[in-house]
């Protein structure tokens, strides 16, 4: 197909022959006219259009197409070098280059080419007719790239689309594409097995964050390696199973890859093979896990945005296949193909140029609703990595979309641009990552940070330890742009402290670096400022008011009600506030074994005491609260935990001072 047809095939707009036509209703007539095939009629109206105007581009150019189609070269090649003339227009440039093909004229038809993809490098019918013209003239796997680039931005169109959008908008572009691939919620599954390799070097500090990363998300992780395996296991994070490399693939087939290209070369070959003979995921060790892998399909294989152009449409950073997968057999056998018979040793010609001409050239459908946007895994591009290594808010906010399940580090890069991964700023991408998987409980260190008692110690005394439950429960959404409300900001008057901080809004826009953070208090904090931080004042006794701020800022992730603590106002709190949680939200009551003696109950049940009836019973009882409001939460709670304070427990014994409410998510929920 010549970009002309291409052109009449993508057509829409038909209109009919008014009694006096414009320049540009004569182009649309005529345009109906060569889609329909009637050319004579085509070829008759076009003449009529640039009697009145002879340097309509437009109809110069379908006069090209006319001639095309009827087969006279000479005039194509005049026609078309006339629209060209009035305006330089890739598509223009593209029917000449199919006319000087027509004539034989091969090195010229190329260059009209070559001239029409740096003018308008995203359109599929170009390359594809580019591709065309280069087999023609026996350049085999330039055309075969060019038809490659043709795929990718039929298949995945965003890779055109975010030419033309701000950076922070190409994440939106992908929300279509694909939507069943989402990460499931399973928290009771069994997670598959992650198969990485690392040979021939110190593990480095950026591998050893991303194994941790794996393990911290509960996956068995194999690590295979031809050096020494007893070494190297006393070297990788515990848990990590390390693993002779030899026992997949021969070692002669490492050697010869490595001496002939580099080892990034053969570890393309070894994931291949590996997850055809024992089935799982694949990902590379610069890949940092912040939640598990958790995808409804067989096959899964990720994108990234930039290397179009190379043929790196789709990435092998992760990967996921069953054991005996047929696919990965065929990889497997073409990458050999390609080292031993093709000799092809560039940088990637097993990895993402292979990978994305075997899931895009062929079009299985299949394979295509397999491939993951760049979003998941590669929001970060290779091309941005010192994004990484900044203190700018840009990095947090391209990871900030709730499908990023991984964060692909780009390690090749770092070295190419000088960047040093032992010496990135502790608030930057990399630095919040280390302290989000290396420590054991970040949360903790922000909470004694910024003296919290949530933490572990306060003021020198054992403290409530809540942030041991809160990591667990929040970390997966760290990263995400939630929305969290918590009620009461530590008041200097009952603590007997001068309130010139707020210390658990400090530790929840540390923690969450892209969430809005909402606090409310019976005082006024609005003295506290913060560009993600709202205030508002709010009595916990008022139902109009807690009525209003649920209006106000739902919908909302979280909400921590650490307020006066007294059960009439944790009633109140639950019943008026829990509706504006979102679907698969937490509602967090602490200190359940504390109540103000200043406080009357008037006669509301404590409301631990309720939460382990509902737990028995499935109802909620609560004479504080409406009957609907009461009805709401029996019917909407999913789960509830209850967890200890640590400084309750020590002091008086009591087990279950925290409280944890989550609210069902939809059928259609994915995270």
């Amino acid at each position: 197909m010549n970009y002309h047809e291409g052109a009449l095939a993508r057509a829409t707009e038909i209109s009919t022959e008014p009694s006096s036509p414009t320049r540009d209703e004569y182009y649309k007539i005529c345009l109906h006219h060569l889609k329909t095939g009637e050319l004579k009629q085509a070829e008759a109206r076009c003449r009529e259009g640039l009697a009145s105007d002879a340097n309509h581009a437009g109809l110069l150019h379908l006069m090209a197409g006319v001639s095309l189609l009827n087969g006279n070269y000479d005039a194509a090649v005049e026609w078309a070098c006339r629209a060209l003339t009035n305006e330089m227009k890739a598509a223009y440039l593209a029917t000449l280059g199919t006319a000087l093909q027509g004539k034989g004229l091969q090195e010229q038809a190329l260059e009209a080419f070559q001239r029409a993809v740096a003018l308008d490098p995203v359109d599929p019918t170009i390359w594809e007719n580019y591709g065309n013209a280069l087999n023609r003239a026996g350049h085999v796997n330039p055309a075969s790239l060019c038809f490659l680039i043709a795929r990718a931005y039929q298949k995945l169109p965003f890779l055109a689309e975010c030419r033309s959008v701000p950076r922070n908008g190409w994440n939106a572009l992908t929300e279509q594409f694909n939507p069943h691939l989402q990460s499931r919620s399973a928290p009771n599954e069994a997670r598959d097995p992650i198969h990485c390799f690392w040979s021939n070097a110190p593990l480095s500090e950026m591998s050893h964050l991303s194994l941790q990363s794996m393990i911290r998300q509960g996956h068995p992780v194999k690590l295979y390696t031809f050096d020494n395996v007893a070494a190297m296991q006393a070297r990788v994070p515990p848990g990590v199973m390390v693993l002779d490399a030899g026992n997949i693939v021969p070692g002669a087939i490492y050697q010869h890859a490595v001496l002939n290209s580099e080892i990034r070369y053969f570890s393309d070959i070894f994931r291949y093979a590996v997850l055809h003979e024992f089935g799982g995921w694949w990902l590379d060790t610069d890949v940092v896990l912040v939640k598990p892998l958790h995808f409804a399909t067989e096959h899964v294989f990720s994108a990234q945005w930039s290397g179009v152009e190379d043929g790196h449409v789709c990435v092998g950073d992760v990967m996921r296949a069953p054991k005996g997968s047929l696919h990965m057999a065929n990889l497997y056998a073409l990458s050999l193909q390609r080292l031993f018979s093709e000799k092809r040793v560039e940088y990637g010609a097993v990895g993402p140029l292979l990978l994305s001409e075997y899931l895009l050239a062929a079009g299985d459908e299949e394979l295509q609703s397999s491939i993951l946007p760049p979003t998941t895994f590669n929001a970060i591009d290779r091309r941005e990595v010192d994004l990484f290594a900044s203190e700018s808010r840009v990095g947090f906010e391209l990871l900030s979309d709730p499908r990023v399940t991984g964060v692909h580090l780009w390690g090749k890069m770092w070295a190419e641009r000088g960047l040093r991964f032992d010496a990135v700023p502790d608030q930057s991408v990399a630095g919040y990552l280390k302290k989000l998987v290396l420590e054991p409980n970040w949360l903790t260190q922000l909470a004694a940070k910024f003296d919290s008692d949530k933490g572990a110690i306060h003021k020198g005394q054992a403290a409530h330890h809540y942030t041991r439950v809160y990591h667990e429960l929040f970390r997966s959404k760290a990263l995400e742009p939630i929305r969290i409300l918590e009620i009461g900001l530590c008041r200097g008057r009952v603590q007997g402290a001068a309130q010139d901080q707020v210390p658990s809004l400090q530790m929840w826009l540390e923690y969450f670096p892209n969430a809005e953070v909402i606090g409310a208090d019976i005082e006024d904090f609005r003295w506290f400022s913060h560009p993600r931080v709202r205030i508002h004042r709010v009595d916990q006794g008022d139902r109009n008011m807690l009525a209003e701020l649920g209006a106000t800022e739902k919908p909302l992730d979280i909400i921590i009600d650490d307020g006066s603590h007294a059960s009439v106002h944790q009633h109140l709190t639950l019943g008026v506030l829990f509706p504006s949680l979102k679907p698969g939200g937490l509602f967090v009551i602490e200190d359940l074994d504390w109540q103000p003696p200043e406080i009357p109950s008037n006669g509301a049940p404590l409301v631990k005491d309720v939460l382990n009836a509902m737990k028995l019973s499935g109802s909620f009882a609560s004479n504080v609260m409406t009957e609907a409001e009461a009805k709401f939460i029996a019917d909407e709670v999913d789960e509830i935990l209850l967890n200890d304070s640590f400084r309750e427990l020590m002091t008086r014994g009591k087990l279950g001072g925290l409280g944890v409410l989550r609210r069902k998510a939809h059928p259609s929920q994915t995270h």
